[in-house]
């Protein structure tokens, strides 16, 4: 009996079907369609249409969630949601491949708390309107915008990652909060700050994005202690005031341009690191840095200055690059107290320099007049400068061995080797003007500084990575 007894439990067990593991295909719990109180889940679920969060509502997901979501669901948030996920045990988002969800929208007097969490294939992985949201410990890839801050609203993010999204983080509209510690790779904006926003931007990794850190129009606030690595451009600024600063920054090997600014943009370019690159930094279209005690090493030209540039270059060293400071169409920076070393060329200037041309022809109106045909509307068009110097005023600066020797030996206005001027390429002619020729501009080189200028470079750091305060 015992046998028999032993053969039917075996017989039993074999024709009990055993739990099966989740699989996409597998089926799943659906996401409630609304939540109008506390309700907390945990295990596996299915994104499957609209899940709204009353503003009475508490949608907290456990450790170790999963949810699976379908094309064009979303959750929309009116009162509180927790994501609580461990580094053991991660909330997770996905969607198959090829379908692209609409995300999370945070919405106005919302509050958000996201730790651990992993997100992927949305339209906006996580949208806020006037609320706030503590974002912790959180990866964002492969959606069309990662973190998007769209009016009036406030985050905290740090040690989180956004990887491979056309927009990694966005910051519009008076939106604000600090954003530290996180990592942007591989996107094609790494982090976006326009119309208003003001964040802070400490301590984050920029590696590998097309653009790692854009900002358009004003923006009053610091970028400080951040490695640009490896982008195409770092830092893209457009019409941003003086106000802008960008501080005790690391930026390496960016292949383009370390910082770009464009377009009447004049900000505060202090105590950063640059290296290797094409660019250090390029100013173009009336934009003016001011340039003071940065290091900037080891490109092909660290300083590009370009179509009516008046920036301040002061307290710097720029070394062992092709070309120190290059400037071109009617620029005339100020360049003071700065240290040239081991530069195949210290100062160039491009065929467009040339003060004689602006005397005779004069750009000011072609500006004007083109801008009219393009329909512009920008007011400070008309204050671009009417008279130019005849040189570039290289003067109080000081410079390698081998050029000050022949400073000395030449005397003032000479052809220094190191120097790119109108000794060089005397004359000039441009298509559309005529077969008149034109004066190149020469760099005033004299005096030079008597000494090393002191205080040049870096202050309170030595430009490298351990001296930040980066995540992992």
């Amino acid at each position: 009996m015992r046998r028999i007894a032993g053969i039917l439990a075996m017989l039993v067990m074999a024709l009990t079907p055993a739990p099966a593991a989740l699989s996409e295909d597998a089926p799943a719990r659906s996401l409630p369609a609304e939540v109008s109180q506390e309700v907390r889940l945990g295990g596996d679920y299915l994104l499957d249409g609209a899940v709204t969060v009353q503003k009475e509502g508490r949608l907290i997901l456990e450790e170790g969630t999963r949810v699976r979501v379908l094309k064009d669901a979303s959750i929309t948030v009116h009162g509180r949601m927790e994501i609580r996920g461990t580094q053991a045990r991660p909330v997770i988002f996905s969607a198959p491949d090829g379908i692209t969800w609409n995300g999370i929208s945070l919405l106005a007097g919302s509050e958000s708390v996201i730790e651990f969490t992993r997100i992927s294939g949305a339209r906006t992985a996580l949208s806020l309107i006037a609320c706030y949201a503590s974002i912790r410990h959180t990866a964002v890839k492969g959606c069309e915008k990662g973190l998007y801050l769209v009016r009036e609203a406030r985050a905290d993010v740090s040690r989180s990652q956004f990887s491979a999204n056309k927009v990694g983080l966005a910051v519009e509209m008076r939106s604000t909060g600090e954003f530290r510690a996180s990592t942007f790779r591989g996107n094609e904006i790494g982090f976006g700050i326009a119309s208003g926003g003001v964040p802070v931007v400490s301590g984050n990794r920029f590696e590998s994005n097309a653009i790692g850190l854009q900002v358009l129009q004003r923006y009053p606030g610091k970028i400080e202690g951040n490695l640009f690595k490896g982008n195409r451009d770092g830092v893209r600024l457009y019409q941003n005031g003086p106000d802008t600063v960008l501080e005790k920054n690391l930026f390496v090997d960016n292949t383009e341009a370390a910082i770009l600014a464009l377009s009447y943009t004049s900000p505060t370019v202090t105590n950063n690191f640059i290296s290797g690159g094409k660019y250090g930094v390029v100013a173009n279209q009336f934009s003016s840095p001011r340039l003071v005690n940065n290091v900037l090493r080891g490109m092909e030209q660290a300083l590009h200055l370009n179509k009516k540039n008046s920036s301040e270059v002061r307290g710097n060293i720029l070394s062992h690059s092709v070309t120190g400071i290059f400037c071109d169409f009617s620029s005339y920076p100020t360049v003071r107290d700065n240290l040239f070393a081991d530069n195949e060329t210290h100062i160039r200037l491009g065929r467009f320099q040339s003060s004689d041309w602006e005397g005779k022809a004069g750009s000011r109106g072609l500006v004007l007049r083109s801008a009219a045909r393009q329909g512009s509307r920008n007011p400070r068009l008309a204050e671009g400068p009417e008279q130019f110097p005849e040189a570039v005023d290289g003067s109080g600066n000081w410079w390698d061995a081998r050029t000050l020797a022949e400073m000395e030996a030449k005397g003032a206005d000479a052809d220094i080797s190191t120097l790119f001027d109108g000794h060089d390429l005397p004359e000039v002619t441009y298509e559309g003007f005529g077969e008149e020729t034109y004066r190149l501009d020469r760099i005033i080189y004299v005096p030079p500084r008597t000494g090393p200028p002191e205080g040049a470079g870096l202050r309170g750091w030595k430009g490298t990575e351990d001296e930040l305060s980066l995540p992992d």
